[in-house]
């Protein structure tokens, strides 16, 4: 049990830098009324796979370079999406094209629009654009209906239309909401983290002598309950600020600060009468900075022509769903090992010393 319990806790704490994300294309459609509003971004390297954009060959594609084969780029998008507006096509026009680049990788933006003749209940996209020559790549594709809510779909290899339906967003929205913030929490280890080291000590209680194990379970759930509590009410309150735009706070400054969070709160663990339910009041202080956090996450969610309330509603409790499935895992291990001396001493100065030397280093590469 105790090493399920080491490995459980150094999994969480070992996460130090991001792996990258896959490289993907990104298909968004704005869908208002009759008329269709896209904004497509291809990565320059899989078009250039394609289309050979590097005509001096110096292995470097420059903006010329691009510029001068606009047309053969917006061929070769047209050819490889296919848009109808109930059954019926309503004729895409290609507006704008654009180099930029996203994670430090260059891509193309096309920007184009389509006017169906009416007010349109349905979409279906087929999407094949380079995966005969980049089998490996996949691409997002995210439909907003204006004023109703969005959908999602990830084409991994061509399969035929993608229907998406204005009818259908109201019954999957939320659902997609609550799987994202369930997602976040569980990819977020410096959220986790510090959660984790703040129940470290709810299992033991503070005594004359110093801190011992918990005599019974009942004492350690209520000490949970209430740093979770202190913690989600906290975070709830600046991510709702920050979402309708009453509070905005740089990213830097606050993931540096979110980082801050971990550092002290472990290292109040090492103090030695630290036990029981010490943590309510840091998991409330700082729950406040991780609610913008939560924010930054929710901002890049893409939860556009979402009703922001809703929007709320459902990332937040997927948020507390993810937090209190780590909690159902962590607990129950935490109380079985509470009077070990892996516990008391590999756990609490081990496991804690580990989180200190984490957050230093997310402190220093996130400030700098």
């Amino acid at each position: 049990m105790s090493r399920l319990f080491a490995i459980l806790l150094l999994s969480l704490t070992a996460a130090v830098v991001h792996a990258q994300s896959a490289h993907e294309s990104l298909l968004t459609l704005h869908v208002d009324q009759a008329r269709i509003r896209g904004e497509w971004q291809v990565p320059l390297l899989d078009l250039d796979a394609a289309l050979a954009l590097d005509s001096n060959r110096d292995g470097e594609i420059a903006w010329p370079e691009i510029e001068g084969r606009r047309k053969d780029i917006e061929e070769a998008l047209d050819a490889n999406l296919r848009i109808l507006a109930d059954g019926e096509n309503p004729g895409v026009h290609f507006d704008k094209l654009t180099f930029g680049t996203r994670n430090d990788e260059p891509f193309v933006l096309s920007e184009f629009s389509a006017v169906a003749a009416h007010p349109i209940d349905a979409l279906d996209v087929d999407y094949t654009l380079l995966f005969e020559q980049r089998p490996e790549r996949r691409a997002s594709l995210k439909i907003i209906w204006e004023g109703t809510g969005s959908q999602r779909a990830e084409i991994t290899a061509p399969g035929g239309a993608t229907i998406f339906t204005r009818a259908d967003v109201t019954r999957t929205a939320f659902l997609e909401l609550l799987k994202s913030g369930v997602w976040h929490i569980w990819i977020g280890y410096d959220h986790v983290l510090f959660l984790l080291v703040l129940l470290i000590p709810a299992v033991l209680r503070r005594t004359e002598h110093g801190r011992e194990a918990a005599t019974d379970f009942a004492g350690p759930f209520l000490r949970v309950i209430a740093i979770v509590s202190s913690f989600t009410v906290a975070h709830s309150i600046t991510l709702s600020c920050a979402a309708l735009g009453w509070i905005v706070l740089p990213a830097r400054l606050v993931e540096s600060a979110i980082a801050a969070s971990v550092l002290i709160a472990a290292l109040v663990n090492l103090l030695p009468r630290t036990a029981g339910a010490s943590g309510v009041w840091i998991a409330f202080g700082f729950g406040l900075l991780h609610g913008f956090g939560f924010a930054n996450v929710l901002s890049e969610v893409g939860a556009e022509g979402e009703p922001v309330l809703r929007t709320l509603l459902g990332f937040n409790l997927g948020v507390e769903l993810g937090q209190l499935a780590i909690v159902a895992v962590f607990l129950p291990i935490a109380y079985l090992l509470r009077g070990t001396r892996f516990y008391r001493t590999g756990v609490l100065y081990g496991g804690s010393s580990v989180a200190a030397a984490c957050a230093m280093f997310w402190l220093w590469q996130r400030a700098l």
